[in-house]
């Protein structure tokens, strides 16, 4: 009888966790070493480049320093003293004509000038001014305020080096909370700056409030952005760099995507932002300061601040703003810097910055009877009447 052959062993497969299972120490010892022959690899490369990286974030923290430790910010002001009468659509004509001045002035590492529109509610009263940044002429906003809104009355002076709150304080900033290539609402009934007004504390209490805008022109990446973002949404393409690398590097054809009514909403409404110039880049901030001390006053400036936060409810539309305490807010509405602010379009924007159409809110600095020339002809019947006065005279004499 042959021998019967014997059944061959069974195969043991070549892989990491099999050899970590039959060989263990051997297994260690072989990822040490090749763990050891990677870093001597590639240490040499990345210990030069973290190097340069930390002497990078060094340098930006010492750069940044100085504006830490410096004061408010130096420019000048300009008061605003709102007219009897204020048309509604004429802050287009502002921001359109202010859009040009702070483009061809003031640029400071590559950024245009920006300004700061303020409402203080203190002691005295409700003011409204213009914060104007030392590369930009205050002469030049005063004039295109005057232009805007015929009657209005503005007072150019330095800004004063002091702090705009007090001790205790509830300070936030407002930033949008959907994409920002979806706008605000823009087509209100009545003025929006009324719900603001209306929630400011009372002028002759013991707080005192500070609503401030910052605004300069946006770059051409911001608006190059909210273009693609238009596309975007059109096409069903991603907007991001890496995603769309990898939608290129995919053998098959994207499948295009069912109709989607909100998708087309939206299409419409980054269109309609994107082709709303010019741009601007806009920082809303608000703080509340109290004389007194104490928790009972801190209570009382967390509810003031809950409810001028909601106040900015009304400029909801398919986009809205929600509140953010960051750290560095106070410094930031005192020295009145922008840093990086929100992509808003026009008429965003001169739904936020405008004189109040109701201008007989209480506390309000009104504008006085501007002195008007006479007519020519009233003049001419004026001399005519000294003339015939002075011959008469000398007649007689």
């Amino acid at each position: 009888m042959p021998p019967v052959p014997a059944a061959p062993p069974p195969s043991v497969p070549n892989s990491p966790l099999t050899r970590f299972l039959t060989h263990p120490g051997a297994w260690w010892h072989h990822l040490g070493h090749d763990a050891a022959h990677l870093a001597r690899a590639v240490l040499p490369v990345v210990m030069p480049i973290l190097g340069v990286l930390v002497a990078l974030v060094v340098l930006a923290a010492l750069v940044r320093l100085p504006a830490r430790l410096r004061g408010p910010a130096a420019g000048q002001l300009v008061e605003v003293a709102v007219p009897a009468a204020v048309e509604a659509k004429a802050a287009l004509g502002f921001w359109r004509n202010l859009h040009s001045v702070l483009s061809g002035t003031g640029r400071r590492l590559g950024r245009p000038g920006h300004v700061a529109f303020e409402i203080e509610s203190a002691a005295h009263g409700l003011g409204l001014r213009f914060w104007v940044s030392s590369g930009v002429s205050a002469h030049a906003v005063a004039r295109a305020v005057s232009s805007a809104w015929p009657g209005a009355q503005c007072q150019v002076r330095d800004a004063e080096v002091r702090g705009l709150l007090g001790p205790v304080t509830a300070v936030g900033e407002l930033r949008l909370g959907a994409p920002v290539w979806l706008p605000l609402g823009t087509d209100h009934v009545v003025d929006p700056l009324r719900t603001v007004l209306g929630a400011l504390p009372d002028w002759g209490g013991t707080e005192r409030a500070v609503v401030q805008v910052a605004v300069r022109p946006a770059a051409g990446r911001s608006i190059r952005m909210l273009a693609r973002a238009a596309r975007s949404l059109q096409t069903g393409r991603p907007m991001a760099l890496l995603p769309r690398l990898l939608a290129a590097w995919r053998s098959a054809p994207a499948r295009p995507s069912p109709h989607d009514p909100m998708r087309s909403a939206d299409v419409r409404h980054a269109v309609a932002k994107a082709s709303d110039l010019p741009t601007f880049e806009v920082a809303v901030r608000f703080g509340l300061s109290s004389s007194e001390r104490g928790r009972h006053a801190r209570r009382r400036l967390r509810a003031r601040a809950r409810e001028l936060s909601a106040a900015f409810g009304v400029y909801a539309g398919r986009n809205h703003l929600v509140v953010r305490r960051q750290p560095g807010c106070r410094r930031r509405i005192e020295r009145r810097v922008l840093g990086r602010g929100e992509v808003l379009g026009l008429s965003e924007v001169a739904a936020l910055v405008h004189l109040p159409v109701d201008g007989q809110a209480p506390g309000l600095r009104q504008a006085r009877a501007a002195a008007v020339a006479p007519p020519a002809e009233v003049l001419a019947a004026i001399q005519a009447a000294r003339g015939e006065r002075s011959e008469d005279d000398d007649a007689a004499v």
